[in-house]
């Protein structure tokens, strides 16, 4: 039976959050590139897995770290994979109807919602300054994105709150596994049942390109190969953080994603950053740098 410890948040678990979302937030400036040439997300998101898959199973047979994983803890990673999966597809679906930066606003209300249901799961209310601080971000990452309202579709929005639900659900039920089973094990399941996953909806997906098919095939996996490591590196990230600080603060770290792809795209894609982006993103990173100063409750084994 697992207890709940208070504690200050230990340095490797603010870094492992930071990490973890400054990936994540690298791929939405670079995938632009690889689409130019061809990349359709789908071609993208079927590399990411496999190629994860790959790397996953090297590294565990390198370190000699195990494969096997408690009976009581399949279902649970099962269903982290699922949920991983349906990000990604619930994600691409959402910004065919709707604006990236819209759909990045409400994509980022699971920090909010995971600030909320993951206390009341276990039995204790949610704290108040915690939720406070996910709100401010929540605010910030709205002023610096500047959503249009009139560009609103709700099959957008259909797809995106699941994309956001099923993050939600990522962090949640990683809570049950972290101290069970090695992060590196988790990841290498997590990747297999997404790719599974991934190989059942390409079937009914017309949208995915070979690359014989790309204008230039070095590029091409050159983008799809980083776009891959910096997907890996975040998950990596996101199930590391929640064993060090539990999924309400891993939310929270992983707001610096959108900070990270606004200026990544200031410097890559030549944007000029606007006043509301530099509001926005000094609120966001108001919320993370308070969030990482405060205590955590976290599961001890």
């Amino acid at each position: 039976m697992s207890n709940i410890a208070i504690k200050k948040p230990p340095l490797f678990g603010i870094l492992t959050g930071l990490v973890g979302g400054a990936s994540f937030g690298l791929i939405t400036p670079i995938f632009p590139f690889a689409y130019t040439i061809g990349v359709t997300a789908s071609s993208a998101t079927i590399i990411r897995f496999v190629l994860g898959s790959i790397i996953m199973i090297t590294i565990l047979l390198a370190s000699k770290t195990t494969f096997s994983v408690p009976r009581n803890k399949m279902i649970p990673l099962c269903m982290m994979g699922l949920f991983i999966f349906s990000v990604t597809v619930c994600y691409l679906s959402a910004v065919i109807y709707i604006p990236v930066s819209l759909a990045a606003i409400l994509f980022y209300t699971y920090p909010v919602i995971v600030t909320v249901i993951d206390p009341l799961l276990q039995r204790r209310w949610p704290n108040p300054v915690q939720l406070g601080l996910s709100l401010l971000a929540f605010i910030g990452i709205t002023i610096a994105l500047g959503p249009n309202i009139n560009e609103l579709d709700w099959r957008g929005v259909f797809f995106v709150l699941g994309a956001s639900l099923s993050i939600t659900g990522t962090l949640i039920v990683s809570r049950s596994v972290v101290t069970h089973v090695p992060n590196l094990t988790i990841v290498f399941y997590v990747n297999i049942v997404a790719t599974a996953l991934t190989c059942l909806y390409l079937l009914v997906d017309d949208n995915i390109t070979l690359p014989h098919e790309w204008t230039n095939l070095t590029v091409g996996w050159s983008l799809s190969i980083a776009i891959a490591l910096l997907y890996l590196l975040a998950t990596l990230g996101q199930i590391a953080t929640v064993n060090f600080v539990g999924p309400s603060r891993t939310a929270m770290l992983f707001n610096i994603e959108p900070v990270v792809s606004i200026i990544t795209a200031v410097l890559i894609l030549n944007e000029t950053l606007n006043l509301s982006q530099i509001i926005g993103s000094i609120l966001v990173l108001a919320a993370v740098v308070i969030s990482c100063y405060r205590p955590v409750r976290v599961p001890t084994a």
